[in-house]
């Protein structure tokens, strides 16, 4: 066994089924759950059509990379989403489909910490707990920002110890959070970038709240958009997490995507350099 298990706390939502068990509202008055968030919309039509249209697909086992068309429109959202250049997303060495980004989230934490240098993950507090959970079974310390009032519910980089960052590896952001609902600047994102240049860590954006906005003029920006508007056009030291959970209502199709900058020798090799993840 892992010793490292001993580590891990219960999952909240598991302690919360279990003190809720039993307790049931008023039935005159609406509540609301706070549990794990499942979306209260239907999924769009077009989900379920598309769906419905591919259900003879699934007598086949896909493959790791996916489909070529999934990926090729995977980047062809994230461009026109984030603003980038045509080209910017590499459809075929950036874009990797994952079946649900919490799964994503863990395994990525496994592949990147380095246990033999004293790793510490630095995290966002409040925290989605597989970030905390798969830094302490990849071997390293957690590390947390608190976000509080303050400081408008935005975590303080700035705040975190020079000895922290120097064994940092791996910089956690969600944008916009949860359960703050606080949404990231592109000069804070721009900084958060700066740091992981100057101390050599990846910045890893769970952005999957990010089409929950009220504006549609003003979408949230994100970790892609930011690295690009500061020079950084093949997005060295950035990893991003899309979700349909909650942006399409799917949470029961498991279904998202991640995109990291990889070395020119990805299309001949799975291996991702040491130097440029």
């Amino acid at each position: 066994m892992n010793t490292a298990l001993a580590s891990l706390h219960p999952y909240p939502f598991e302690l919360l089924r279990a003190l809720l068990a039993g307790a049931q509202p008023p039935a005159h008055l609406p509540h609301i759950s706070l549990s794990i968030g499942e979306p209260k919309h239907a999924p769009p039509s077009l989900v379920l059509q598309a769906m419905s249209a591919d259900l003879h697909t699934l007598g086949i086992y896909p493959s790791t990379l996916g489909l070529p068309q999934f990926r090729e429109a995977v980047a062809h959202w994230l461009t026109r989403r984030f603003q980038l250049p045509l080209g910017a997303v590499d459809a075929e060495t950036m874009v990797l489909p994952v079946n649900g980004t919490r799964e994503a989230l863990f395994a990525f934490v496994q592949t990147v910490v380095d246990r033999s240098r004293d790793p510490v993950v630095v995290m966002p507090n409040p925290f989605y707990q597989i970030y905390e959970g798969a830094a302490l079974l990849a071997g390293a310390e957690p590390c947390f920002m608190p976000s509080t009032a303050p400081d408008d519910y935005l975590p303080d980089l700035d705040a975190v110890p020079e000895a922290i960052w120097r064994r940092c590896q791996l910089l956690f952001l969600c944008s916009p959070g949860n359960p703050t609902g606080v949404v990231a600047s592109l000069a804070y994102l721009q900084r958060a970038l700066q740091l992981a240049q100057r101390y050599d860590f990846i910045v890893a954006c769970d952005e999957c709240y990010s089409e929950i906005y009220f504006d549609e003029a003003a979408p949230p920006p994100g970790l892609l958009q930011a690295a690009h508007a500061a020079g950084h056009a093949s997005f060295e030291r950035c990893m991003v997490f899309h979700s349909l959970s909650k942006r399409s209502s799917v949470p029961g199709l498991r279904s998202g995507f991640v995109l990291e900058r990889r070395s020119p020798r990805a299309r001949e090799s799975p291996a991702v350099s040491p130097e440029v993840r």
